[in-house]
Order: C-alpha cells, then sequence, then structure tokens
C-alpha cells in the first residue's frame, strides 16, 4: 500500500504544482498531472499526455449529434435560465435528465448514469481542491470526513430542488413523483424555518436517489459540451456548492455519522487496526454504452469481510462499509486481534505511539 500511498501522492503534488486556485482555468494548470497519471497507471485506458488529448480520444454517440426536437430545444431554454449555460448539444442535456426507468424508445437518448458516473468524479474533484487550499493546516482524515458533506447524497439533492432541475426529470415509474413532490415541499420548509442557517438541507429526509444523480449528471454533461472545459464545473461549484460550505466547522457532526468514517474510527480507534482498505473497482460490461457495474469491498489484513456491487460506486462504498460494522461492531478487542489475526496496536507500542494512517476511506 506504501507504494500506492506514493504513486498518489506524486500525482497530487504534480496537479498542486500547476494549480492556480482563483484563476481561470486554463488547460496547462492539470498537464503535468495527465502525464503523472498516465505514468503510473500504465494503462491503455489513459495514455494522455496533454488535456487535449481527453477531447480527442472522445467518440462522439450518434444520439448527441442527432435532430433536435422542439421540446429538447424547450428544456436547453429553461435550464440555462436556471444556470447560465449554453447547451451546443441539446440531446446531451436531455440526457442527463432521463431516469433509468424512461424507456429509451421514447426519444433514442441513453439514460443519465454515464454522465452521472463522470459528474461525480468531477464534483469530487473540485470539492477536495477547494477543501485543499482552503484549510492547508487539517490532516487527511478530515479533509475526507467533511469532503463527504459536500458531496453527499442529501446535499445535491437539496441543490437539485433549489437550483430547480427536479422539475426537468424524464421517467416511468410509478411513486417516484410524489416521492420527488414530498421532499421538495419538506425542503422548502426547512429552508424557511431555519432563516439563514446554511444547513438546513441536513435536517431533512434524504432525498429521492435520482436527485443527486441529476446534478452529477448535468456537471457530466457540461463538460462534455463544452469539450472537456473544466472551468465550467468550477463555475457550477463556485455558484452551487461553496456557499453551504464556507463554514466547515457546522458539518462536524455530519462527517462523523457518516458509515465510513464510523468504520474509520471503529478499526482505528476501537480496535487499533491500520491494515485495512475500503477499495471500489469496475467491472468489465460488453456495451459500451451501459454504465459498468463496480464493486466495493471492505479488507481487513487481506481478508474480505464485506462487499456489494451495484452501478453507483458511492452506494457500493456506503452499502459495504455498513456492513463490515454490522459485521465486527460486536468483537472485543481481543476477539477482534484473533479473528483477523491484527498485531497493529503492538506495533504501535513497539514505534512509540506512532499513528501509521495506512488506512483508506476514500468516499
Amino acid at each position: 500500500k506504501t507504494v500506492a500511498d506514493v504513486s498518489e501522492a506524486l500525482i497530487g503534488a504534480a496537479y498542486l504544482t500547476h494549480d492556480r486556485p482563483g484563476e481561470a482555468w486554463q488547460p496547462s494548470h492539470h498537464e503535468a498531472a495527465v502525464r503523472a497519471v498516465t505514468k503510473f497507471v500504465k494503462n491503455d485506458d489513459h495514455a494522455m499526455v496533454q488535456w487535449s488529448d481527453y477531447s480527442s480520444s472522445y467518440e462522439m454517440p450518434t444520439y448527441q449529434t442527432g435532430e433536435v426536437s422542439a421540446s429538447q430545444l424547450d428544456l436547453a431554454q429553461k435550464v440555462e435560465l436556471e444556470h447560465p449555460y449554453h447547451f451546443r448539444y441539446p440531446k446531451l442535456l436531455r440526457s442527463a435528465f432521463i431516469h433509468p426507468s424512461q424507456p429509451f424508445m421514447y426519444e433514442k437518448v441513453p439514460d443519465y448514469q454515464r454522465l452521472e458516473f463522470l459528474g461525480d468524479a468531477l464534483l469530487d474533484q473540485a470539492s477536495i481542491t477547494y477543501l485543499f487550499h482552503r484549510f492547508p493546516d487539517k490532516d487527511p482524515q478530515w479533509l475526507t470526513e467533511h469532503k463527504m458533506a459536500m458531496v453527499s447524497n442529501k446535499f445535491l439533492g437539496a441543490v437539485c430542488v433549489d437550483i430547480g432541475f427536479y422539475k426537468h426529470l424524464r421517467h416511468s415509474h410509478s411513486v417516484l413523483q410524489h416521492q420527488i413532490t414530498e421532499y421538495a415541499t419538506e425542503l422548502e420548509e426547512a429552508k424557511k424555518v431555519a432563516g439563514s442557517a446554511r444547513d438546513y438541507w441536513t435536517t431533512v429526509s434524504d432525498p429521492p436517489k435520482c436527485l443527486p444523480d441529476i446534478i452529477e449528471a448535468f456537471i457530466g454533461a457540461m463538460f462534455i459540451d463544452s469539450d472537456f472545459d473544466y472551468s465550467v464545473v468550477q463555475r457550477f461549484f463556485e455558484q452551487h456548492v461553496k456557499w453551504y460550505f464556507e463554514d466547515m466547522s457546522i458539518y462536524d457532526g455530519f462527517a462523523n455519522n457518516h458509515p465510513c468514517t464510523h468504520l474509520h474510527r471503529l478499526l482505528q480507534t476501537a480496535y487499533g487496526c491500520q491494515d485495512y482498505r475500503l477499495m471500489v473497482k469496475e467491472l468489465p460490461t460488453l456495451d459500451t454504452m451501459e454504465k459498468k457495474d463496480v464493486v466495493a469491498a471492505v479488507m481487513v489484513h487481506d481478508e474480505i469481510v464485506a462487499f456489494s456491487k451495484g452501478k453507483s460506486a458511492r452506494y457500493a462504498r456506503l452499502r459495504a462499509a455498513q456492513q463490515a460494522i454490522e459485521a465486527i461492531e460486536g468483537f472485543a478487542p481481543f476477539e477482534f486481534r484473533s479473528r483477523f489475526g491484527c498485531r497493529c496496536s503492538l506495533k504501535e507500542e513497539k514505534e512509540g505511539g506512532k499513528e501509521v494512517m495506512s488506512a483508506d476511506c476514500n468516499v
């Protein structure tokens, strides 16, 4: 794991060397990081050496450039009023609002799952970059825990309602519209009661999963439509996300209640274990248009304790973390050490109590 950690650190160093917080984004800001990723992953899927290689390697699907309907043009005009970005390809925008329950034959446009996958990673990058520069004195665990709030489904669902995107979803689900309306009403009431409080969204029920999916899919759609211009992601973050998190202290409790945070504290604090990982891997698929399945697993001393499979990496991680908690939480410390052959706490004592942060709870 140390080799992997050093590789990731070098990629991060390459990224930070040319990153210019506060300045308008330019492709040159990320090109050192692009080359570093290519160097370390050594995979045919990532042979890029400059930012423009992403655009040149993108094969535009036929639906994206197809004839645009009046309904799709109308959607583009309405969405542009809610977020100031003009789509060159309205069918790409439509895809960001098509629920998996909507039959493909209706508009011959795929659902939002692939765009959601891309937008999830882009929003992660924007959130991590913001926290890293804003809080230079915070440790990796604090940064990870508080990033969870910024990219959580609970928060992104609230953003979806706040912007108005929830009104544009196309679906063929019998109860989904009722769930969306009920959540939107509850959120609006909480916002009125909260006054100037920016964490009002933490007090309401969890949103239907489609709402955070829409936000991530929209970010992914903008990124592709703009020919891989990362500045559109930054502008979305600045306009719709940053305001809520200018005071991160109000989210300390939210971060601590996250299943991955709970698992991390349980293993490190209660059991003194350092040799564990929460990992996610894509599974191969024959259909290039279909979103790949992912599997998440929790490993303790090279033994798989829990795993979960699904379309969403975030939800797979959450399920795997929760299953792992349920599997090990009842152990007494001596039982845990015996069950997994864990001697981490003994090693720590020999090293003079120095904490070894080898855990990976990347969410």
